[in-house]
């Protein structure tokens, strides 16, 4: 039978400043982060339909003179990185628009005590936040991860295709659900009177959690970021010394560096505080500080479900450039034609449109040597 905190002196209402606070907070995450992972989820949508365009652009198209025959070539690109990506949107939107809103309406039932309705959402709403966390947390370190595999790489030789990323994607899902079952099926799930919420009540279940099944997205996180800066670290210098690196390429080495130091850090900020106050013991803390900590501490956590998508906007220029194609369609003055599209092998964008890829590859255009290493990046 679940009990509402009286056993242990403090209930929900003694802290309902502090839940009512954090449902209008959840609110306001589960509109940022579903409308901005929806959007971004179209948007590469948008660009992997234009990928398939062009692979399947009639052949010598863009080079017969007088061709009324346009097609827009993708900014980013049907690969894996792209995959996981959309497949990191997908896991926030399902968190933004699922979980976030079960963990209110279970505030709100602990607020009103309505023990009868705890016992039946807590199990279902705590197995899907943990499946779909670890999945989220999963899919990060197989980024950081992938990067680090495939940038020495020429593109057809990489390990993450198309295909294997969608297998690995699907086994994300298979791992993430098989390790939830066992806490699922020993009634492992309930609500918690540690944080007025649907959570695991089991000490020992949160423990491995926490501390062992975090251990292996953090893992893939470290070792991917460490071997992915010095492989950009190693490449920036090689082609410095070639007298062959513009400006513009190093600009986007850098911030690819930045990129991925940012996600880290982000995952760092939301992900480790809230680790280590759910492995502190019960009775080490007082409850009167330990309840307000782990609100605060879970508030921080639900940060990353609304800000991955922007932090993807603000670092990559890729992105930008495909979230303004993708407006285009829907406010065409957003972007203006460019004089001449013959210039940029019969590619109707504007100049606003072109990502700091493009112009670098236009830049460099007579530059063979350099081209065949940039496209390793």
């Amino acid at each position: 039978m679940t009990q509402i905190c009286t056993n242990r002196g403090s209930s929900a209402t003694q802290y309902k400043d502090w839940i009512q606070a954090t449902q209008y907070w959840v609110w306001t995450l589960t509109t940022i982060g579903g409308l901005g992972n929806l959007l971004t989820i179209l948007v590469i949508l948008h660009q992997l339909c234009i990928g398939y365009a062009w692979k399947h652009r009639p052949r010598g198209s863009l080079k017969r003179q007088g061709s009324n025959f346009h097609v827009e070539k993708p900014v980013l690109p049907f690969e894996g990185h792209t995959l996981l990506l959309l497949h990191l949107s997908f896991c926030d939107l399902l968190y933004a628009t699922v979980s976030l809103p079960l963990t209110a309406t279970a505030y709100g039932y602990a607020l009103d005590g309505a023990t009868q309705e705890l016992e039946g959402l807590c199990p279902v709403a705590a197995f899907l936040r943990y499946t779909n966390a670890l999945a989220e947390w999963l899919t990060l370190g197989l980024l950081a991860f992938q990067r680090c595999v495939d940038l020495g790489r020429w593109r057809s030789a990489r390990f993450f295709q198309p295909a294997a990323t969608g297998a690995l994607i699907a086994g994300i899902w298979v791992v993430s659900v098989a390790l939830q079952l066992l806490p699922f099926a020993v009634s492992g799930y309930g609500y918690s009177c540690e944080n007025f919420k649907c959570d695991v009540t089991n000490d020992v279940l949160k423990f491995i959690f926490y501390a062992l099944q975090s251990l292996l997205p953090c893992i893939l996180m470290f070792s991917g970021c460490i071997g992915l800066l010095y492989q950009l670290r190693k490449y920036t210098k090689e082609m410095e010394n070639m007298k062959l690196v513009s400006n513009v390429s190093r600009k986007r080495l850098v911030k690819s560096s930045i990129l991925v130091l940012s996600l880290l850090l982000l995952f760092l900020i939301c992900v480790v505080p809230i680790c280590i106050h759910n492995l502190i013991p019960k009775s080490a803390i007082s409850p009167d500080i330990h309840i307000p900590t782990g609100i605060a501490f879970y508030k921080i956590y639900w940060l990353q479900y609304a800000l991955n998508f922007m932090l993807y906007n603000i670092m990559s220029a890729n992105f930008r450039s495909a979230y303004r194609r993708f407006f285009s369609l829907l406010f065409p003055c957003c972007c203006s034609p460019v004089g001449d599209s013959g210039n940029i092998s019969n590619i109707p964008v504007s100049q606003s449109c072109i990502s700091d890829t493009q112009r670098e590859n236009l830049s460099v255009s007579t530059q063979s040597d350099f081209r065949g290493t940039a496209t390793r990046f």
